[in-house]
């Protein structure tokens, strides 16, 4: 499988996608560190700037993957790439779980160089009161398992549908999806669990303003919450991160490789 991990490295290196992906995370670890010390400097001092800076590449990362993969791994069937690897002798499951680390390694690098392009803004970033180093760990840890999710996600779909057209467009609805959805559950969690004033209108239309205790979102909400990928984005860049959210990215990863695994054995290859 190490043969076939370096050979998918070595076409990324030289994949104009890759590269274009690569540079479209410069302006965008810039900018989420540029925000965070302009954030600073107009008073702001929570322990979300380093969030931002750490954490943020994760909040897009799943459109960005989804046309990588699309666009690369989603190649194989159309040159036969696929079809010479089981023929050189390859099992099914190397050239699986090959494609599924070779996109993991790509997610990092398009991290790595996100956190690279917040140097510019060094001189603000150690200003930034520091996190604890506990919530902080669980917060990296959770941004990378988010991109092994998203990855294992992306790699399901690149080894079982074989024409590319329809690959791209079906990740990057099933991302922008995923999104939009995620930022619904986290509009209700929020709606359920904050208290203050609210303003209602009456039966006479005349304006009137309730005042709400906090209250707890139903178990649905809750579990959506802690395992949609924008919202786990989110509260990796406000320094929130809890173990399940960590599970649920985890079992995210393993349910889908293993469902991968099984329907990619059963696939008819010509």
């Amino acid at each position: 499988m190490g043969s076939l991990i370096r050979s998918h490295l070595a076409r990324l290196g030289k994949s104009p996608v890759f590269w274009l992906a690569l540079a479209v995370m410069v302006p965008y670890g810039l900018g989420l560190s540029g925000s965070a010390a302009g954030e600073y400097q107009s008073g702001s001092a929570g322990p979300g700037l380093w969030g931002q800076v750490l954490c943020g590449p994760g909040l897009m990362m799943g459109i960005i993957l989804a046309a990588v993969c699309s666009l690369f791994f989603g190649a194989e069937y159309a040159d036969g790439t696929i079809r010479n690897k089981l023929i050189a002798g390859h099992g099914r499951a190397s050239i699986y779980l090959a494609t599924l680390a070779a996109s993991v390694l790509a997610a990092l690098a398009l991290y790595a160089v996100a956190l690279l392009a917040s140097l510019p803004n060094l001189r603000w970033l150690v200003r930034f009161p520091a996190p604890e180093m506990k919530t902080l760990a669980l917060c990296i840890a959770g941004t990378a398992l988010l991109l092994a999710g998203y990855c294992s996600v992306c790699g399901l779909l690149c080894m079982l549908v074989q024409r590319r057209s329809v690959l791209a467009v079906v990740l990057l609805l099933l991302m922008a999806g995923l999104f939009v959805v995620s930022m619904q559950v986290q509009d209700a969690w929020e709606t359920a669990t904050a208290g203050g004033m609210q303003m209602t209108v009456n039966a006479a239309g005349e304006q009137q303003f309730v005042f709400h205790e906090p209250g707890q979102a139903d178990a649905v909400t809750a579990f959506l919450y802690d395992a949609l990928p924008g919202c786990q984005a989110y509260r990796y860049m406000d320094m929130e991160a809890t173990p399940r959210m960590l599970a649920c990215s985890a079992g995210l990863t393993a349910l889908t490789t293993a469902l991968g695994l099984v329907l990619f054995r059963r696939k008819d290859i010509r």
